[in-house]
């Protein structure tokens, strides 16, 4: 019965206490080092994604599309992307409107060629992604 009274209890919670506090800035350490780890990946997937998109845009960019005008407008995302989450939180950068240029560049360009119409409007949804007017 001695075993059992509240202050036998006490000793033994303060005795592992220094060993749980010790797990957990362990563990809030291993998660923060995890979350700046993902959040690099995240930016970097995100800059390599718009290279290769702009790329690829340059190249095939018909007659009456600019290739400086298609640099300028994935400049303007990249540098949005580049300032996640911050650029999110504050409304810079609107990622629903990205994905809606997305699947539009991916349905306009079915046929694998680009009408310049289509780039043209591809490059206003996406400046409307990171809130540029002209």
């Amino acid at each position: 019965m001695a075993d059992s009274s509240p202050g036998f209890l006490r000793r033994g919670i303060q005795k592992r206490l220094p060993l749980i506090s010790g797990l957990l800035t362990v563990a809030l350490i291993f998660l923060l080092i995890l979350f700046f780890l993902q959040w690099y990946l995240i930016r970097e997937l995100f800059s390599f994604a718009a290279d290769v998109v702009e790329d690829q845009l340059i190249q095939q960019a018909p007659d009456g599309v600019a290739a400086s005008e298609i640099s300028m407008t994935f400049d303007r995302v990249e540098d949005a992307l580049m300032s996640l989450p911050m650029s999110y939180i504050s409304g810079k950068i609107n990622l629903r409107k990205v994905k809606a240029a997305a699947d539009y560049a991916l349905k306009a360009n079915e046929n694998e060629e680009w009408t310049s119409e289509e780039v043209n409007t591809m490059l206003k949804m996406m400046n409307a992604a990171v809130g540029f007017k002209k």
